[in-house]
């Protein structure tokens, strides 16, 4: 997992031990941040480009911050090309961009439904949730299954989420039998 802070890490980590047999979370620089993220994703994707017979995929995670979620997506795959890599070499990469933070999936996670992906949500999440919160039960909100009309809400609502949901499934035909 190749991530911008902790936040980030808090969330996807365990979703992603529940996926596969290791983990590896990138190491980070202090302030490191969305560029520190575009900076690194071409060594890693050279990584897995270097071992085609394993089974090994990568997660990409990047807040859209004010830049949004089409801008941060054609950022990563700037980095990609300028990096001399094929878009095709990113076949085992999934990138999910919360809008506009991750506080934000997490508030949606934890049942909060009166959001949207341009208020940023962080010191409410800091202020009203991050105390008492669990991973675990944002683990288990992540994997519980979606009646239509909450996917469809979900979608509407949050559809980088929706989207973040869908790039991690493509991730796990990698997983842990």
């Amino acid at each position: 997992m190749l991530c911008e802070d902790v936040e980030q890490e808090q969330l996807f980590r365990p979703i992603l031990e529940q996926l596969f047999r290791r983990v590896r979370v990138e190491p980070r620089r202090r302030n490191g941040g969305f560029t520190f993220v575009l900076a690194r994703l071409a060594d890693v994707v050279r990584y897995l480009r270097q071992r085609p017979g394993e089974a090994v995929g990568l997660l990409v995670v990047i807040d859209a911050d004010v830049a949004g979620f089409r801008q941060r997506q054609e950022e990563v795959k700037e980095a990609v090309r300028e990096a001399g890599l094929d878009l095709k070499s990113m076949d085992r990469v999934a990138v999910c961009i919360p809008s506009r933070n991750v506080e934000t999936w997490e508030l949606w996670l934890c049942g909060f439904r009166d959001l949207d992906e341009q208020t940023d949500f962080k010191s409410r999440f800091h202020r009203e949730v991050k105390q008492s919160l669990l991973p675990k039960q944002l683990v288990k909100a992540w994997f519980e299954a979606l009646s239509e009309v909450q996917r469809q809400e979900e979608a509407r609502i949050l559809p980088a989420l929706a989207r973040g949901r869908e790039e991690i499934k493509r991730l796990q035909r990698f997983s842990k039998p």
